[in-house]
Order: structure tokens, then sequence, then C-alpha cells
């Protein structure tokens, strides 16, 4: 069903942007008074476009490199999750930050502190493919009957965090900030090392002699579909006995689902809302 249609009693829209329930008004009106220091680390994404890459990736940076370290402890336990009610006692700096939000409702203090922000932008076809699919085990969201309603909807902006288009073109248009890194995932699966250096070089993190490779093997995404600190298989809120939440992690994946039809009405659609942008992706490798 679309999210339109009566009976949706897990998402509501605020300020016109759909959101969980979980995300009250009164959390985003409290959220714009969240103080954002320099040396916070936030990652930001549209939803399921290798945003738990990226984390485990900037923690285990962090670290020093030590994976033995990033094992230890539940990633959404190491990230404060801004998109719901969060803890901030006892979180030490510098803290890292992830969040799904449109800039419209992210703290205001992120442009004035101006801390380190990584946004990873995936090709808009594997990221409404790897978005349906969640709808399937999170079981906060409601399950699309099929996969053309749920196209529908991501075409509208209907779905939870808003439109996919205007967030990416948003911070597309930020990228030559000096705090903005923005990352494609496209270029993670292409040549994650030459991604992860970029990463520690923006974060002024230096990776330690003979880490580098240690790090790009715990982070590939056979490694972490097999940890349980980072596959969502101690979220209460994630079914993951059918469908992992880290499901093929693939480039291209999309021509499994799409229609031609569907392909080149996409296509058009893309033309006409990121019109000027110029952002471009890869959409096989």
């Amino acid at each position: 069903m679309s999210l339109d249609a009566e009976g949706d009693t897990k998402t509501h829209m605020i300020d016109g942007v759909r959101q969980p329930i979980a995300t009250t008004a009164k959390h985003l009106q409290d959220l714009q008074m969240f103080e954002i220091v320099e040396d916070d680390v936030v990652v930001m994404t549209s939803p399921k476009s290798g945003t738990t890459w990226m984390q485990e990736i900037v923690s285990v940076l962090m670290y020093g490199c030590d994976v033995e370290k990033a094992k230890q402890e539940y990633i959404e336990k190491r990230w404060m999750f801004i998109d719901f009610p969060f803890q901030t006692e006892g979180v030490s700096s510098p803290r890292l930050i992830k969040t799904h939000l449109n800039p419209q409702a992210i703290p205001p203090h992120i442009k004035e502190k101006k801390p380190k922000i990584i946004f990873v932008s995936r090709n808009p076809k594997d990221t409404a493919v790897s978005f349906f699919f969640f709808h399937k085990t999170g079981k906060h969201l409601p399950t699309y009957e099929s996969w053309t309603e749920f196209l529908n909807d991501f075409c509208a902006g209907n779905l939870i965090r808003g439109d996919w288009f205007a967030m990416n073109s948003y911070w597309w248009s930020q990228r030559n900030d000096k705090n903005v890194l923005f990352v494609k995932y496209e270029d993670m699966k292409r040549n994650l090392s030459e991604v992860v250096e970029k990463v520690a070089s923006f974060l002024g993190w230096t990776i330690p002699d003979g880490k580098l490779p240690e790090l790009l093997q715990h982070c590939s995404f056979e490694s972490m579909r097999s940890n349980n600190k980072v596959n969502s298989s101690e979220d209460p809120l994630i079914d993951t006995d059918k469908i992992p939440f880290m499901r093929k992690g693939t480039v291209g994946d999309w021509k499994n689902f799409f229609t031609v039809a569907q392909s080149e009405a996409f296509d058009q659609i893309y033309r006409e809302k990121m019109a000027g942008t110029g952002l471009e992706y890869d959409y096989e490798l």
C-alpha cells in the first residue's frame, strides 16, 4: 500500500516530511537546541546508502585502526542516532553522530560550529531497491505489497526522512565546504582503500603503518555481514531472519527489479529534479 493510504500507523507527517512514529514533532523541535561542537563527526545519508559501512570505517579510524576494539560494542552504542530521542550523558569526544534527517531538520548549530560532516550518497536506483527490502525487515516500518507502489512513493519523496532528490542535491551543493566530505557509495565499492585514506585525511586521523589492510578486511561487505556488532542482528526493531540487514551490497542490483519502462521513467524524473546539479552516478561497475 502507499503510505498515503489509511491504516498506516507506523509513520506520520511532520512539516511536510514523513517520519517514523518514534520521531516526534517534539523531538525535532528539541533537536533545534541540540549543541553541536566543532570536533563532532557526523555521518549523514539518505537511508540505505552505505550508512553503517561508513560508520564502521570512521569507528575503526577513531580507534587507531584497532578492529578488536570496534568488535567489542554494538555500533549503535558507539554512535548518537539523533533522528530519535537519544542520550547525551557520558558521550566522550569526539562524538560520533549519525542522521538521515533532511537539511531543514538538523540542528542549526551544524552550520555555525562546522563539525566534520561525511555525506554518503548512493545511486538512487540501488538505494530504492535496498530501501524496499528494508521495509520488509524493519518492524517500525510499513511493508509494501508491491515494488511498483514503493517506487512510486520513493519518486514522490513520500518515504520516511523525505525526498531523496532534495537531500542529495543539497549536500552535493555543500561539497566544497571545508568541513564537508561528499562520498559516493560506488567509489567505496570501486576502491575502498582510496576512500578510507581520504576519510582519514579529512578527519585529521592517522592510519598506523601496516594497519590499512586489516581495516579494509574488517570493513569488507563479507566481514561486516557476518559481524553481529554491525549487521543489526542485535536490533530488536530489525527482523533479519529471512532478509539480512546487509543483503547484497552490490552496484547494479536495481536491474533485477526495475522494468525497462520504470528505469526510463525514473531517468526522466532524475533529469528533471536534478537538473543543473551536475551530480551523476555509476549505475553498474
